[in-house]
């Protein structure tokens, strides 16, 4: 779409616009050019100009964060414990920058701030202000949230009264000596002094730093002796704008305290006070709550704003689908908010390798390369290491914004969680609930790759490994089976069992994978690329449930061969330190009791208080041989005598017979000598 057809759609949505040059400057009068009216608009917008908007007449307070010259609006605001509410925003043409665009309130008289309550690098347009529009066209007029408070900048300081004289704000202090911050900016006062205009803007992101009372009177000190130094006449002037810089910053504060619940304020430090605000229970009533549509990335599978899990059997396809997802994600081309609107994609993956895999199967899926983003930590010593949830969202959030991200996919996610016990609800939580909070903040997507476990169920939900936190936290749970109706095995279907903000009834989509060759700089490369094929009406859920017969005897079999090759390398084994290994591997413990039937496990117990342990009979087979698989043969060099050699154990005695084996403890059990007994497991 060209430039004059964005610009006319802004002004059809009651937004004053304006030509700038590529640099961003002014090729018109725009404090009182700006319009509306789409015959100017046509015959200034031609060629390559950019769009201005004028803030003030089009009613608009913008949020204008940056990171340049020293300056990091995003890290600011995050120091400040400010969350900007969700609304229509759109990254620079940099890309280290982003604009949220707010109504402007009815009857207040906004105008422009820099570095605004001394957060560096959050600058706010309004009033008299304007703002480079990089966004996309609008359809209609945009549907705005409210200002918050701490953006709202009036425009006559003069406007402001302070209660607390500059005596008393110097002697309520807490500790005598100043944030690194506030140092700083009392050491920027310029020694050639500044006009009594620009002096007010100077001193107040300072006075806005010393509010929690640490170091106020050194502070004030340091800043005064500079702007005094050259000019000791000056001393009365400093002390008239350092006192309304306290009205300026008690008053933003006190507005930000007392904002009303539909403006999402955070809780803020007590200017007036010496002391941080306790923790306080707030009431909000349903009625002061905006109603939000479900926004989707995916029509009806996949929502902005959301986690959603893809879950599988290892090697049947579910990463080549995710990785499909993301391909359409940078291409705009899923049927969805973005569809028409490529956007960029974070990819924090471990077990495939970006080179050999990641890579080709999104240059097979015909992935915009450069929306695509690996994510990877980089520590103070230089050492790449994986994404950790919850303690890298901050830089997290950073990467999604700047790169104008619409999905975020996690593979596998289990991986991601960190220091967590994935098995435990509460510690998945911990990790979860603020990835889902970072996914409405963001308006981006969540996908999370998902193992099945090996219970041997046949609800989708349940086969999901880990924690049920998972399925509970998710608001949409996918999964990928092979096709039970296919006897070559190469259909795959595509389901969503669970979906709590769409429809229940979707249908279930099948695909294969078929090898694609993709050309790269040191050859050809061969991979997998997903084709889709013809929709099923019935549910995923009801697919497996017809083909569960028989499942539950291969998880059995699958805890089986695990048990018996746990037990064969060193037993007897505590019967809770079985239980918690398996687990770990995807065995349910009903699937371990039935394996220990199969493989006729002893139940041994020793000491007080007693412990159960589970162990192989005396001079049974081991390996192998005890899963009745014939033995290997060993081949010597031609023309050398052959010989085959019967079963081996694992300690390497022929004929089967086991080694003597020491009891493995669970920590912090005393030696105990097991004695041999037939009672039940514990």
């Amino acid at each position: 779409m060209s430039t004059v057809d964005i610009a006319l759609s802004l002004a059809a949505a009651g937004w004053y616009v304006f030509p700038c040059s590529a640099d961003g400057k002014p090729l018109a009068k725009w404090g009182t050019e700006a319009t509306t009216d789409w015959a100017t608009i046509k015959g200034w917008f031609k060629r390559d100009e950019r769009i201005g908007v004028h803030c003030g007449l089009s009613r608009l307070v913008v949020v204008d964060r940056d990171r340049k010259g020293g300056r990091d609006g995003f890290a600011s605001l995050k120091q400040a414990g400010i969350r900007l509410p969700a609304t229509m925003h759109y990254a620079s043409r940099s890309g280290k920058g982003r604009h949220d665009l707010y109504a402007a309130p009815d009857g207040v008289d906004c105008t422009i701030a820099t570095d605004v309550h001394g957060m560096l690098g959050v600058d706010i347009r309004a009033g008299v202000g304007m703002v480079i529009y990089n966004g996309p066209a609008l359809t209609e007029a945009p549907d705005l949230a409210p200002a918050p408070a701490w953006a709202v900048v009036r425009h006559k300081a003069t406007a402001y009264s302070s209660t607390v004289s500059l005596e008393d704000w110097l002697a309520d202090e807490r500790t005598p000596k100043p944030s690194t911050k506030a140092h700083k900016l009392a050491k920027a006062v310029p020694l050639k002094g500044v006009s009594n205009a620009d002096l007010l803007p100077l001193l107040t992101p300072l006075v806005d730093a010393l509010s929690w009372g640490n170091g106020r009177q050194q502070a004030y000190d340091v800043a005064r002796e500079r702007y005094t130094r050259n000019y000791p006449d000056a001393g009365d002037a400093f002390d008239q704008a350092w006192t309304k810089g306290i009205a300026r910053v008690e008053a933003d504060w006190d507005a930000v305290m007392h904002a009303p619940p539909t403006e999402h304020v955070q809780d803020k430090p007590n200017v007036k006070g010496s002391r941080p605000r306790a923790r306080s229970l707030q009431l909000t009533p349903a009625s002061a709550i905006k109603p939000r549509p479900v926004v989707w990335l995916w029509d009806g599978r996949l929502a902005l704003g959301t986690l959603a899990l893809l879950a599988g059997r290892e090697g049947i396809g579910k990463s080549t689908g995710a990785y499909w997802i993301a391909a359409r994600v940078t291409r705009g081309e899923l049927p969805g908010e973005s569809h028409g609107k490529p956007r960029g994609v974070l990819i924090a993956a471990t077990e495939d390798s970006w080179e050999h895999t990641i890579v080709p199967r999104l240059m097979a899926a015909q992935a915009d390369l450069d929306r695509v983003f690996r994510v990877e930590v980089r520590t103070a010593d230089d050492i790449h290491l994986g994404l950790s949830l919850p303690h890298d969202l901050r830089a997290l959030e950073d990467a999604a914004l700047q790169t104008d991200s619409g999905l975020l996919l996690l593979d596998p996610l289990m991986s991601r969680l960190g220091e967590q016990d994935t098995h435990k609800d509460s510690e998945v939580r911990i990790a979860l609930e603020p990835l889902v909070a970072l996914a409405d903040r963001t308006g981006m997507a969540m996908l999370g790759i998902m193992h099945h476990n090996k219970s041997g169920s046949t609800d989708p939900l349940q086969l999901v490994m880990g924690s049920k936190a998972f399925t509970a936290v998710a608001r949409s749970v996918h999964t990928v089976v092979i096709d039970p109706d296919d006897d070559t095995e190469q259909r795959k279907l595509f389901g969503t069992p669970k979906n709590n903000l769409g429809r229940t009834d979707l249908p279930t989509l099948t695909f294969t994978i078929v090898s694609t060759p993709v050309d790269t700089d040191e050859g050809t490369a061969c991979t997998g690329r997903l084709v889709w094929g013809a929709d099923l009406e019935e549910s995923i859920g009801s697919v497996m449930g017809r083909a569960g017969e028989g499942t539950d005897k291969t998880a059995t079999g699958e805890a089986a061969d695990w048990l018996l090759d746990f037990l064969t390398m060193e037993s007897p084994v505590a019967s809770a330190l079985v239980k918690s290994e398996g687990a770990k591997v995807g065995h349910s413990l009903d699937a371990l009791k039935r394996a220990r039937q199969r493989i006729k496990a002893v139940i041994t117990s020793a000491g007080f208080p007693r412990v159960t342990y589970w162990d192989l009979p005396v001079g049974a087979p081991v390996g192998a041989a005890a899963r009745g698989e014939q033995p290997t043969a060993l081949t010597t060099p031609t023309g050398g005598t052959k010989s085959a050699v019967g079963a081996v154990g694992a300690a390497g005695a022929v004929g089967g017979a086991p080694r003597a084996r020491k009891p493995t403890r669970a920590p912090g059990e005393q030696k105990r000598k097991p004695n041999r007994s037939t009672g039940a497991d514990s």
